[in-house]
């Protein structure tokens, strides 16, 4: 009986803690919503570069994008799992450019790095981020990428932040 009553209290209390972790996120979500979703991308993107590292070194293989069709923001917002090449980017001295949600699979650049490889779905060739740029999401132009390295970029914006991030590409040798 006794064993049947702690068993209870134990419940009883686990079943408190979650009830309450559960109310302390709605209330973070309710009263600080960007700060949430910042605190949410940047655990993602440590636990992604984590899975790349592991990925990379445990079975040699690199992380792995897909360019899927050209267009504007209807077909960026199709969210699926594909960078968009945007023809809003396109801009003498700026790479062609394919973007992609944070939320649809474009977060996966976020952890990147120079010198990241990576290969592009259909392509035979290994790239590496050659270059990086931070823009604002709101009044920045194209001007901002002008000189970007690379022979394709990818973007994606940060979680909860008013930023994108640009990552110029080119092939390298296989090693």
């Amino acid at each position: 009986m006794a064993r049947k009553r702690r068993g209870g209290i134990v419940l009883g209390a686990l079943g408190g803690v979650l009830v309450l972790g559960g109310a302390a996120i709605l209330a973070g979500v309710a009263f600080a919503p960007e700060q949430v979703e910042r605190t949410y991308g940047a655990v993602k993107t440590s636990i992604d570069k984590t899975v790349d590292e592991v990925q990379e070194q445990v079975f040699e293989e690199l992380p792995t994008v897909t360019i899927g069709v050209e267009g504007g923001l209807a077909e960026l917002d199709r969210c699926d799992g594909t960078f968009t090449i945007m023809r809003s980017y396109e801009r003498e001295g700026v790479p062609e450019t394919g973007a992609a949600h944070n939320n649809c699979g474009g977060d996966v650049l976020l952890a990147w790095d120079e010198g990241q490889k990576i290969r592009i779905a259909g392509r035979d060739e290994v790239y590496e981020v050659v270059d990086i740029r931070y823009t604002s999401k709101i009044w920045s132009s194209t001007d901002d990428l002008v000189g970007l390295g690379g022979d394709i970029a990818l973007q994606s914006c940060f979680y909860g932040e008013d930023r994108m991030k640009f990552v110029g590409l080119a092939p390298v040798e296989e090693s």
